[in-house]
């Protein structure tokens, strides 16, 4: 993995130091990610869809008038997901309310195609690999008790990322793509994410992700 990150460092100065044309691009938008865990047997146990926001930037090497591209970027991944169980009779009553909270980094690079309809609007197409990395991920779990006229509440916080006890990895390659129309110099983006690794720890499980995502960039 060195290897692959030295020669994407590498080929990046290159493009710098070369006469390729660069924008930077600047964005934010929606991000949703559906996740399956399956067993040996490919069964689906397990679904959960989480939802948030992504924020960052990358640097666009324009390759001369060709309409070709490569822009390598550095973004922030911020997922949620809820979930909440009740049950109990007239005399007790009992809640236990789960909050996830994900924070990634995203080293995305790449490929695109970009065709001019006219000076102020274009269209294209990107399609590359997206490295990224677990900054932290946890479960905040709390229960609620009504007893009577009586309440009682606890709680406890979960790290997926815990050397010893976490079930998740924070390394994660997806192979994504989309399309995008730039109006002036505002560029409308939709897109897809498909993972390549297992993210959870279990030897029986394997756990993929899918994502789609849908921005708007400022072209400077």
């Amino acid at each position: 993995m060195k290897k692959v990150f030295a020669t994407l460092f590498a080929a990046t100065m290159l493009l710098a130091g070369s006469q390729a044309y660069a924008q930077v691009v600047i964005g934010a938008g929606y991000l949703a990610s559906m996740e399956n865990t399956k067993d040996n047997d490919k069964k689906v146990v397990d679904k959960t869809t989480y939802h948030g926001f992504y924020l960052g930037a990358s640097y666009n090497f324009k390759l001369g008038g060709s309409g070709f591209g490569v822009a390598p970027g550095f973004y922030l991944n911020m997922l949620m997901h809820n979930e909440n169980a009740t049950g109990g009779n007239a005399n007790m009553g009992l809640t236990v309310m789960g909050n996830y909270t994900e924070l990634a980094l995203n080293i995305p690079v790449n490929f695109s195609y970009s065709y001019e309809i006219n000076e102020d609007l274009k269209i294209m197409a990107f399609l590359g690999p997206n490295f990224q990395y677990g900054v932290m991920a946890k479960t905040n779990v709390r229960g609620t008790a009504n007893i009577l006229k009586y309440t009682f509440s606890d709680g406890e916080q979960y790290n997926h990322y815990d050397s010893k006890n976490g079930n998740r990895n924070p390394f994660n390659i997806y192979l994504g793509g989309g399309i995008g129309v730039q109006v002036g110099d505002v560029l409308f983006t939709v897109g897809y994410d498909h993972n390549l690794l297992d993210v959870d720890k279990y030897d029986n499980l394997r756990t993929g992700r899918n994502q789609i995502k849908a921005g708007v960039n400022f072209c400077f």
